[in-house]
């Protein structure tokens, strides 16, 4: 398989894209993506990108979880997202659901043409906050 190198000022930080979901492609399962990768088909399930993951305009992505480093999206993504470090709806893109930032930093960018519906969190360690949570819980019910 071929890379693509992904560049620009203005976005995401370039990455070597090595994994490719192509268009008409339907995978559902949980999908662990080691390098950049980018989906123009259809992926239902849990997703864990350890770099850039970039949804292609034709890719539809319905996540249990989506968990990345750095997200684009030029397609449609629904359900939770925890990114690390940059979220970035581009024109034609749209994201629906629950988004967990785990930097303290501005990392959510809406394009003019992107469409963002649902909340946004804001925490810089998600699974202590869900472990304290988890205390929390157990204490109230003592």
């Amino acid at each position: 398989m071929g890379k693509w190198r992904l560049r620009s000022t203005d976005s995401v930080e370039g990455a070597d894209i090595i994994s490719l979901i192509g268009e008409g492609t339907v995978f559902t399962g949980d999908l662990v993506l080691n390098g950049g990768a980018r989906i123009d088909g259809k992926v239902i399930g849990k997703i864990t990108a350890q770099s850039l993951l970039v949804i292609g305009p034709t890719g539809d992505v319905d996540a249990q979880e989506l968990r990345a480093t750095s997200v684009a999206v030029c397609g449609s993504v629904r359900g939770k997202l925890i990114v690390r470090e940059r979220l970035e709806i581009q024109a034609g893109g749209r994201v629906n659901g629950h988004v967990v930032m785990e930097m303290e930093k501005e990392g959510l960018v809406v394009a003019p043409g992107g469409i963002f519906e649902g909340t946004v969190e804001y925490s810089h360690d998600v699974e202590r906050d869900a472990a304290t949570h988890r205390e929390l819980v157990a204490e109230a019910s003592v």
